[in-house]
């Protein structure tokens, strides 16, 4: 895991990271101190790239694959950081070449488990749940309820993913992503049988079923949603008709067919005069930058509106069940509904005005050293949460040495703080030969 957080004002961007890699075995994690998350994108023009979540893509080393692309981009420029970014994937999408059987299966493998996974789970949990007793049942009874779980569960996905925005990540037909994973799907099929069947031993799937789940797993591939495991890159820094800093941030997730499932994040934008003037931006782990931002723990925020919402849904049920009147009820139950927007949206305002905007006021005139300070500042202080709130060390997953760097217009991608695995003072040779490699 890791902590990135960006400071923006008109002058500049500054960007910190920690150092902490976890490293994930059959035996359990660790947690190394010595990774590299910020990078120049050009050893030329003031742009610059950070990751975080996977290191790797596809068994590439991301920094590999960086410094490979700093050196064909040479001396030129783009006239805007997202032309960069676009770029960057298109070489990417270069890189990728003929892939491994073995890379493309567990690829594919890790793509589908928060689907499949799910349907286990939740297919076990009805059945646990259910109020018959299914060892009074004869077989085939048996065999309706279980049918009519999974059923029920497929059912509920569909409706699911009927809610997600549909992107383009991949333009495989269903007929030709049945071809090219008729194997692995089928494999799917087979492990969702055997694991629920491990809890209920006469426990089947028909071939209905299995179709179904294809259909699902098929339906999850241009949702506009990142949940398989991904590489998270942030491009910032300035094009060269920008006066003012961005941020861009994109999540690389699986490859399905030949194509990786990219999603391009709204990028963030410097307007001096307006509330955009500055801004700070937690890329991973941001709830630590967020509750200095707001003034409020966005887990505690977001417990604090459901139980408002809740609070006066009960309140308008235990009126309707007094009144005995349902058209006043449902007078007085919208009444409360309003009242409680209006509960939330004042808080809302109320912590923007008195709490985050004096923040982001005093941010649009920072300097550049104060900027560096203050990213690297709520790097720390997550590292701090993260050391005194896990029970195991291998939890502690923000940590070490915290890099950080500031691009302006004029003097560039600049160093403030930079860790580095070998003694410069003897390795004179990587300076004179920097700008040739």
């Amino acid at each position: 895991m890791t902590a990135i957080v960006g400071v923006l004002n008109s002058q500049g961007i500054s960007v910190a990271a920690d150092s902490a890699v976890t490293v994930a075995g059959t035996n359990g994690k660790k947690v190394y101190n010595r990774s590299n998350k910020i990078f120049t994108l050009s050893k030329y023009h003031p742009v610059g790239i950070a990751i975080y979540s996977n290191a790797d893509l596809l068994g590439m080393p991301l920094e590999t694959l960086i410094k490979m692309y700093r050196k064909q981009l040479g001396d030129r420029s783009f006239n805007t950081v997202v032309e960069y970014q676009n770029d960057f994937i298109r070489f990417i999408n270069g890189k990728l070449g003929p892939i491994p059987a073995i890379v493309k299966t567990s690829n594919f493998y890790g793509f589908c488990a928060w689907a499949h996974l799910s349907i286990i789970n939740k297919t076990i949990d009805k059945l646990y749940e259910s109020d018959v007793d299914l060892d009074t049942l004869t077989t085939e009874e048996r065999t309706e309820i279980y049918h009519g779980a999974i059923s029920e569960e497929l059912q509920r996905y569909f409706v699911e993913l009927a809610t997600y925005d549909q992107g383009t990540y991949s333009e495989l037909s269903y007929e030709d992503y049945c071809n090219v994973y008729m194997q692995e799907l089928t494999d799917i099929g087979n492990f969702i049988e055997q694991q629920i069947k491990a809890e209920f031993d006469d426990f089947t799937i028909n071939d209905e079923h299995r179709e179904r789940i294809m259909k699902v797993l098929f339906s999850i591939v241009n949702i506009e949603y990142i949940f398989e495991s991904f590489c998270g890159l942030v491009f910032f820094g300035f094009g060269e008709n920008e006066m003012y800093p961005s941020s861009h941030n994109v999540l690389v997730g699986a490859l399905i067919g030949d194509k990786l499932r990219i999603r391009i994040i709204e990028p963030i934008y410097i307007q001096p005069g307006t509330v955009k003037s500055a801004n700070i931006i937690p890329f991973a782990q941001g709830d630590v930058t967020t509750t200095v931002l707001t003034g409020v723990d966005p887990i505690f925020k977001s417990e604090m509106k459901n139980s408002v919402k809740s609070s006066f849904e009960n309140a308008s049920d235990q009126i309707e069940a007094l009144l005995g009147n349902p058209e006043l009820s449902n007078q007085i139950r919208t009444a409360l509904t309003n009242i409680s927007q209006q509960l939330i949206q004042g808080l809302d305002d109320y912590q923007f005005n008195s709490i985050t905007k004096p923040l982001l006021d005093t941010l649009a005139f920072m300097g550049k050293e104060d900027m560096s300070e203050l990213a690297e500042s709520l790097v720390n202080i997550t590292s701090l949460k993260r050391k005194f709130t896990a029970l195991d060390s291998s939890d502690e997953s923000v940590g070490g040495p915290v890099d950080v760097a500031i691009v302006t217009k004029g003097d560039g991608f600049i160093w403030m703080k930079r860790k580095h695995y070998f003694d410069i003072e003897i390795n004179q040779s990587f300076g004179s030969k920097y700008f040739k490699i």
